[in-house]
């Protein structure tokens, strides 16, 4: 046998070198570690977070569904028909027209020594007026009548015309009086 062949791999002498040599990890390596790891704890709990809304979702679905088969159409529909009919009357309503309170401004506003012997009242749409013919014991009356008029609202213009003496010794007197239109509001 020759004297340098070796029968074995195992050496004789220990080893004095490291075959692995430890690296430390900088900063870096750490925080790319922890990133990695949190984005991974991320991931899995928006994976479970998912399905949980998924699961939500089908829950929802389904008592949608249940509450559709629960819906009484026929009350549905007379409130629908009530509401239409409801909204019908406030336009009535709110479009109607008195003559009550025409009447009550009238009233309040004429002076005691005056009445009217005829009424007469036109254009509720837009141009409101009434004609009046009267009778006054003066013509004082008459201009105390006239300030009267001027100084309510819901009167727009007075014009005394026609002013005689009768046979009694009454002042007679035709009036025609612009109204406010908003007089003849219900509401």
């Amino acid at each position: 046998m020759a004297p340098n062949f070796q029968s074995s791999f195992i050496p004789k002498e220990p080893i004095t070198e490291e075959v692995f040599k430890k690296k430390k990890a900088g900063i870096f390596g750490v925080l790319a570690v922890s990133l990695f790891a949190t984005s991974i704890v991320v991931s899995v709990g928006i994976f479970f977070y998912k399905g949980v809304l998924e699961n939500e979702i089908k829950n929802l679905q389904s008592q949608l569904a249940e509450s559709e088969k629960n819906i009484d159409k026929k009350t549905i529909n007379e409130m629908s028909q009530f509401s239409k009919k409801l909204e019908t009357i406030k336009l009535i309503v709110a479009k109607h027209q008195v003559i009550s309170n025409l009447l009550d401004s009238l009233a309040s506003s004429t002076v005691s020594s005056v009445y009217f012997t005829s009424f007469d009242y036109r254009g509720l749409e837009k141009n409101l007026s009434i004609d009046l013919k009267g009778k006054a014991q003066s013509y004082t009356a008459v201009a105390l009548q006239e300030n009267a008029f001027a100084q309510n609202e819901d009167f727009k213009s007075a014009s005394f015309s026609n002013l005689n003496l009768d046979e009694k010794g009454l002042v007679s007197f035709d009036l025609k009086v612009s109204v406010d239109p908003k007089i003849f509001i219900y509401e």
